[in-house]
């Protein structure tokens, strides 16, 4: 038996229902994205992260601008040779000074330094030296750079001949109310006392 055709107000119906239903199941119309579905079915909502990028932190006030590697003794900066070698202390000519200083003389080129430190140098040729005889070896060497409070003390060693001479060194500058001295490495070290003769150490600056 034939079915009868379905009316114009039928067919009219049923397009009306198909088309409610697709919108409703439209991801676009939902606010959820179908990209980002999970396996379970369930959709995922796309989000993002917003966040300024990474700024360097500022330096420091007062940072430091000398590496620490170059506050040392060194081999390659003595006093010149037209500088006078007048006894700052006991049998020892001291020079402290910029890195620039004419005073000073570099083997190589002169190092770039801050304004935190200082040079020194020092030499024994042509400074009287009493109770040595004049032709002695006269090797004083810096044998070691230490703070003491606001002082910057340097100890001066008679060196063997055959080691690397250290007739200088880059060392902090003094703080508040402080100075550069030097003293001499043990009793027998003819270098480095007050020229007065009175105290342990010199000083120079």
């Amino acid at each position: 038996m034939r079915k009868a055709p379905l009316s114009l107000s039928a067919l009219l119906a049923l397009a009306l229902l198909s088309g409610c239903g697709g919108e409703q199941s439209s991801p676009a119309n939902s606010g959820w994205s179908q990209d980002l579905g999970d396996p379970t079915g369930q959709p995922l909502r796309r989000t993002e992260t917003l966040s300024e990028p990474e700024q360097a932190p500022a330096p420091l006030s007062g940072t430091t601008t000398t590496p620490p590697t170059e506050k040392r003794v060194r081999h390659d900066v003595m006093i010149a040779k037209d500088t006078p070698h007048e006894a700052t202390c006991s049998c020892l000519a001291v020079v402290v000074g910029e890195p620039g200083d004419p005073r000073l003389l570099w083997q190589a080129e002169v190092p770039k330094l801050g304004g935190d430190v200082a040079v020194v140098a020092v030499s024994g040729k042509g400074v009287p030296c009493p109770g040595v005889a004049e032709d002695a070896p006269r090797r004083p060497s810096i044998a070691a750079v230490e703070q003491e409070g606001a002082d910057v003390v340097l100890t001066i060693e008679e060196l063997p001949s055959g080691r690397p001479q250290a007739s200088g060194a880059v060392v902090p500058r003094p703080g508040p109310g402080g100075a550069v001295y030097v003293k001499p490495k043990g009793p027998k070290v003819p270098y480095g006392r007050p020229a007065a003769g009175a105290g342990a150490r010199c000083k120079v600056k």
